[in-house]
């Protein structure tokens, strides 16, 4: 229908309010793939995760033509789509390195964002890490006033770190567009009796990597290494038989904490405006307090003249554990945007 010169259309006026573009969030990860299409209060939908993890049978391109669709189907017309994404990715170009519970041993990279773009032209895609997406969240709701710097550990099937700098916007990444895969770092087995733990393998290969001993997975193969009789069920029977005050699961316990309370040691020894750290994912919610504790006591213990214990109150102040629910990666991707321009080498 053409319009007469005298009746103006509001939208094609120069003087109209521009309609925003339409909100996808997604955050993607081995087991689920959640999706809100609507903003911050638009109820989420949960799908399985076509991944690894749920089809070890599938070969990888299968797995990530499976992914694509998933996402183009769901995303409107013209949106904006923010990826909240369980993988090592590529900050500057939202390619992704690895992704142990998606794709399993693979190791080239993968261009996600670019397939993506291809597939679905009319939308502009943001893409960034899961730990990233969560680490906004924990920011925007626990940081206070003076707070300068912020970091987010998970430590869940995988084992992942985010720093942000909250005084200039920033999320500092290499030149490779990474930053804090601090779980495929080699693990400092340093606690007494922790050499029976050598050798262990790490999901992406290889092996006495931080992940091999203290992830969910690694807790389960150090279980097993340890010889406990209930390796097989450890996320059920392990917090009560920390409750109960049995050995061996005390003993789980201080092995795989002991690396994960040494990273923290290290990052305030060498960020001293650090002045906030979250640390969550399945590892800490299911073990609760006995995880905290365990951790608390390790960073209240004096190891030498340039780590002389946080006391409780100090501890108070810059460490948070965060229980089920209280940091939601699909809620902070939401934030991304005044954050993309901060991430940079």
């Amino acid at each position: 229908m053409t319009l007469h010169p005298s009746v103006r259309d509001p939208a094609r006026s120069p003087n109209a309010t521009p309609v925003p573009a339409p909100v996808f969030a997604a955050d993607i990860g081995g087991s689920w793939v959640r999706m809100r299409d609507g903003g911050q209060q638009a109820p989420a939908e949960r799908l399985p995760s076509p991944s690894r993890l749920r089809h070890p049978d599938r070969p990888v391109h299968q797995l990530r033509a499976e992914m694509l669709q998933l996402l183009s189907d769901r995303v409107p017309a013209g949106a904006r789509a923010v990826l909240s994404f369980g993988a090592a990715i590529d900050h500057l170009t939202g390619s992704v390195y690895g992704s142990a519970p998606l794709w399993g041993d693979e190791s080239a990279p993968y261009d996600l964002a670019a397939d993506l773009r291809r597939r679905r032209p009319d939308v502009t895609w943001q893409l960034v890490n899961d730990v990233t997406a969560a680490l906004l969240d924990f920011a925007a709701t626990h940081a206070r006033p003076g707070t300068r710097r912020v970091a987010y550990l998970t430590v869940s099937s995988g084992i992942g770190l985010r720093i942000a700098d909250l005084e200039r916007t920033r999320i500092p990444v290499d030149s490779g567009g990474l930053q804090g895969e601090v779980g495929h770092l080699p693990v400092p087995l340093s606690e007494p009796g922790a050499e029976v733990l050598a050798g262990l393998p790490c999901e992406c290969g290889a092996t006495d990597h931080l992940a091999s001993v203290a992830s969910g997975p690694g807790m389960v193969r150090a279980a097993l290494r340890l010889g406990l009789a209930d390796a097989g069920r450890l996320p059920e029977w392990l917090p009560g038989a920390l409750a109960a005050g049995d050995p061996g699961a005390r003993r789980l316990l201080e092995l795989c904490a002991a690396p994960v309370a040494h990273l923290l040691r290290t990052l305030w020894c060498l960020d001293p405006h650090l002045d906030l750290v979250g640390v969550g994912g399945g590892v800490v919610e299911g073990l609760g307090g006995h995880y905290a504790a365990e951790i608390r006591r390790r960073l209240a213990t004096a190891t030498s003249y340039a780590d002389r214990g946080r006391d409780a109150d100090w501890l108070d102040d810059r460490l948070v554990f965060c229980e089920p629910g209280r940091v939601d990666p699909l809620r902070g991707v939401l934030g991304i945007g005044e954050w993309l321009p901060g991430i940079t080498p």
